[in-house]
């Protein structure tokens, strides 16, 4: 920790090189810190480009007490405005639409204003004071696309969004995130505070205490999930972070120590079937990362016999003729390329994807306006599609995510988990969070960035006002 970030940040907030106090997470005057400073100056995904296809379609986006519409103009461009009207404050609206007759009204006093946020129409428009003609319209908002996103940036100035996303732009360029749909999202809520949530599908140091089933392959594509005896963490995942100026990503891979180890495990987990069910488990117990294309492919592979060439890139040349063979335009790359963008990346502040050449596993976590202890979850699969076989979805919200069955066995585990984690971060025994330095670090990272808009430590950034 810099001595300029320790000037700068309050000691009950300041983080070490890898401690993290438990106050950022359950003070309220933290997370107000977060929604005055944070949210109001980062770029971060507001929906997708196809959930407002036509011009006059609407997207409320809502961000702890902030709210921003954004709006398909007639050209086919994007705009986005504070989602208040100019004259008393009411919303215009709620949720996702399309405006009638292509115009905002405000359901209070009867103003409107056109897709472009210009003033259209105020009753007894001769009994108000004069005032600039700026001042009569909705506020705009910054917003660019990337990846099939609509960003959205509250600042006076933004960054530009590609310089703020680097090096996400290149390094996914090859699978064409922009080119994918929705297969399914679900929205609920959770009793944490949304970086609680976040921490936990930013690292993978998790997956052998969480997900023991996921070393298992060789059982089938439905191992047990029985917990992990010590011996077995040898064949844990090795999940090392990497970090950049304003996002992370980690991968899946193996400690160089442990290359020699084990033979008869590694042979074992380099048969045709064992690598197949792990693929099958995705799909039947994630409902991504997978789609039925590359189940079907997993099935086949799953029929053969080892030689030379490894079954992951059987798997990937099968899923690719597959694909090709029905009518799906699906994204070529190198396996440098493959390895340049695949893995689980943070889209600081608020957003985890997880990226194959068919399809993607997204998450979302948003602050409560007013609770630290409490968060909005969202959680997508997008997909590449055939012409004509993009399925018609909406957001599926459940007040409870126990009231809903279908997240599949590993989502529930960390599901099941997340309230019982920022439960403890209560407890008078605990401190905050001591981080692994490999394989954690991208929660450090997530820290590091928020104080520059927090704090304004690090980089010569400054902290706007509150």
């Amino acid at each position: 920790m810099t001595e300029l970030a320790t000037e700068r940040v309050p000691t009950r907030f300041a983080c070490g090189d890898t401690f993290v106090p438990k106050s950022r997470y359950i003070d309220p005057e933290f997370l107000q810190l977060e929604l005055s400073r944070l949210f109001t100056q980062v770029w971060q995904p507001a929906c997708r480009e196809e959930e407002i296809p036509s011009a006059g379609d609407y997207y409320e986006y809502t961000v702890g007490p902030h709210s921003i519409v954004v709006v398909r103009q007639k050209d086919r461009s994007i705009k986005a405005f504070h989602n208040t009207c100019a004259h008393r404050g009411m919303k215009l609206v709620r949720g996702a639409g399309l405006l009638p007759d292509q115009e905002f009204r405000c359901e209070f006093h009867g103003w409107r204003y056109a897709l472009d946020g210009r003033s259209s129409f105020v009753p007894c428009r001769d009994e108000f004071a004069s005032r600039p003609r700026e001042q009569w319209g909705l506020r705009p908002v910054a917003t660019g696309t990337w990846g099939g996103w609509i960003f959205i940036n509250m600042a006076a100035d933004p960054p530009d969004l590609l310089e703020w996303l680097d090096p996400l732009p290149t390094a996914l360029a090859p699978f064409r995130l922009q080119d994918m749909r929705f297969r399914w999202r679900k929205r609920t809520y959770l009793p944490a505070n949304w970086k609680t949530v976040i921490d936990a599908f930013i690292e993978g140091y998790h997956t052998a205490g969480t997900h023991p089933q996921t070393m298992r392959s060789a059982q089938g594509p439905r191992p047990s999930t029985a917990p992990a005896p010590p011996q077995e963490y040898i064949y844990a995942p090795y999940t090392p972070t990497i970090t950049y100026k304003n996002h992370s990503r980690f991968v899946y891979t193996q400690r160089p120590e442990h290359a020699n180890r084990d033979k008869g495990r590694q042979e074992l987990a380099a048969r045709p079937e064992v690598f197949a069910n792990s693929m099958k488990y995705q799909y039947l117990e994630v409902g991504s990362l997978v789609t039925e294309r590359d189940f079907r492919a997993a099935q086949q592979l799953a029929t053969m016999e080892p030689d030379d060439v490894p079954p992951f890139l059987r798997y990937h040349q099968m899923c690719e003729e597959l694909a090709l063979a029905e009518g799906v335009d699906f994204p070529r790359m190198s396996m440098e390329q493959y390895f340049g963008g695949n893995g689980d990346w943070h889209v600081f502040p608020s957003m985890v994807i997880l990226v194959e050449k068919s399809c993607l596993l997204g998450y979302r976590m948003l602050p409560d306006a007013q609770d630290p202890n409490r968060c909005v979850f969202e959680m997508f699969s997008l997909e590449h599609f055939a012409p004509g076989e993009v399925p018609e979805t909406s957001w599926q919200v459940f007040e409870r995510w126990q009231d809903h069955y279908g997240w599949g066995e590993l989502p529930t585990q960390d599901l099941q988990n997340i309230g019982a984690i920022h439960a403890g971060m209560h407890s008078a025994g605990f401190d905050g969070l001591w981080l692994n330095t490999a394989q954690e670090m991208s929660i450090r990272n997530e820290h590091a960035i928020a104080d520059r808009f927090l704090f304004g430590s690090g980089n010569g950034h400054s902290a706007p006002a509150s």
